[in-house]
């Protein structure tokens, strides 16, 4: 007999049966066990189980492509409008005012303002210096603590810098016991009401620098005029007026007239200091230090020149940043036609010349120590010269009065003024109806004043 072997493989991968066989009747017999060649059921089982979850994640990984190509879009929008909403806060980056790198600087602003305060304590000591040296000695720490802790939020010191920087002027300026006793005492404004007219501009919100009022004389028609700035903010030619209140509530029946031939010519209006007085429209003339005007009967313009005044962006009413073109700014009340400016030779500080319409000539100035950057806007009121101060985004104060009647100054009020944004291009008066106009970053606002 002879034995065989078989070497005979099985189903699974690299696995072999060996198989024994003889030879019986000229043929190799051997006995083989088929069982391992059976059909791999439970494993068939196991990846059709696989498979079907496959399958179902599959359709799952579907059914949220198909629900995200949906909300892809409506995501979108979502960033578009978050992006835009961002971007009127993007100088808080292009600023610095949340970059570390920056804080060198606020701290050189530290030490500036404490060399100020010490010298004005020294100058002229009073309880509200010794005050101001305690609260410049707390915001250090705050920006110690800042600088230690890794958090930069220097938006907020660099306020308190400037609210204290404002009190340190006035002390310099102002004499605390300078205050107003005279013949005009009598009409010191006591108080302002919340805003009597909220409206938007009827040029946009775009035009967040210009004018606009009523016309100032009680002879006058019931005349309400706006003047929008273009030219990034800083000219215009065009004046809008309406026929009545109603007519300007509603935004109808207005009329159109422009004081020059473009934004750019010699007579264009520059800066939003513009006034309207008994139907002649009193301005900056364009790029100078002259004031023009423009008769909307006559058609006529004229121009008065003011010696040595600052203009183009030297002297503008500032409170942190400046608004630029505010050099030079016009009022008009019930003692005539005035104009707001600074000199080099008053060191910047506030001067105030009363204007003959008739002869369009300057009659008497006055020069007051009140810092014409450290206020947001001036306006008269009964011949007093009042000027307000950033508080913050809503909210103004009227701090300071100059009266011309006594040439004395008052540093002592504190009469809220509220507002919509942070931005005032111009504040005026108007004896006609004794009520404030202000345009404020597009909105027009009008207050009435109480005695």
């Amino acid at each position: 007999m002879i034995l065989l072997v078989l070497l005979l493989t099985a189903t699974q991968a690299g696995h072999a049966q060996r198989v024994l066989g003889e030879e019986k009747d000229g043929s190799c017999v051997c006995e083989v066990n088929s069982a391992i060649w059976a059909f791999p059921t439970a494993k068939y089982e196991r990846v059709s189980e696989l498979l079907e979850g496959c399958n179902a994640t599959l359709q799952q990984l579907q059914t949220q492509v198909v629900t995200t190509n949906k909300e892809l879009p409506k995501m979108q929008a979502t960033v578009e409008n978050i992006t835009a909403r961002k971007q009127r806060f993007k100088y808080l980056d292009t600023q610095g005012l949340y970059n570390p790198l920056h804080l060198r600087q606020v701290s050189d602003e530290l030490q500036d303002l404490h060399q100020i305060i010490s010298q004005a304590d020294k100058d002229r000591p009073t309880a509200e210096t010794q005050k101001l040296r305690k609260e410049l000695q707390k915001i250090q720490k705050d920006v110690e603590e800042m600088y230690n802790n890794n958090t930069f939020n220097l938006e907020a010191v660099k306020e308190k810098l400037r609210y204290l920087n404002n009190r340190v002027q006035t002390c310099r300026t102002i004499p605390a016991d300078f205050t107003s006793k005279g013949s005009c005492s009598h009409r010191i404004m006591s108080n302002i009401s919340s805003p009597w007219i909220t409206k938007l501009s009827p040029f946009g919100k775009s035009y967040i620098s210009g004018a606009w009022g009523r016309d100032t004389s009680a002879g006058s028609e019931e005349k309400y005029w706006v003047q929008p700035l273009v030219n990034s903010h800083k000219s215009g030619y065009q004046i809008r007026y309406y026929p009545s209140f109603e007519d300007f509530m509603a935004g109808r029946n207005h009329r159109d007239e422009y004081v020059a031939s473009s934004y750019t010519h010699t007579d264009a209006i520059q800066g939003p200091g513009t006034i309207m007085y008994d139907g002649v429209v009193y301005y900056q003339c364009y790029t100078t230090a002259e004031l023009c005007s423009y008769n909307l009967k006559a058609k006529k313009n004229n121009r008065l020149k003011l010696p040595e005044a600052g203009a183009n962006n030297k002297f503008p009413y500032c409170y942190y940043n400046c608004y630029d073109w505010t050099d030079i700014d016009l009022a008009a009340d019930s003692e005539g036609l005035w104009v707001m400016y600074a000199t080099d030779g008053n060191y910047g500080n506030m001067v105030l010349s009363r204007v003959n319409r008739e002869g369009f000539n300057v009659t008497q100035t006055w020069k007051t120590r009140l810092f014409k950057r450290s206020v947001t806007n001036a306006f008269m009121v009964c011949g007093v010269l009042y000027a307000t101060r950033y508080v913050d985004q809503y909210k103004e104060e009227v701090f300071y009065a100059f009266d011309t009647a006594t040439g004395l100054e008052d540093n002592t009020l504190s009469l809220p003024l509220e507002k919509v944004s942070a931005g005032i291009a111009n504040l005026h008066y108007n004896p006609t109806d004794m009520k404030l106009y202000m345009y404020n970053d597009g909105y027009l606002l009008s207050f009435q004043v109480f005695f």
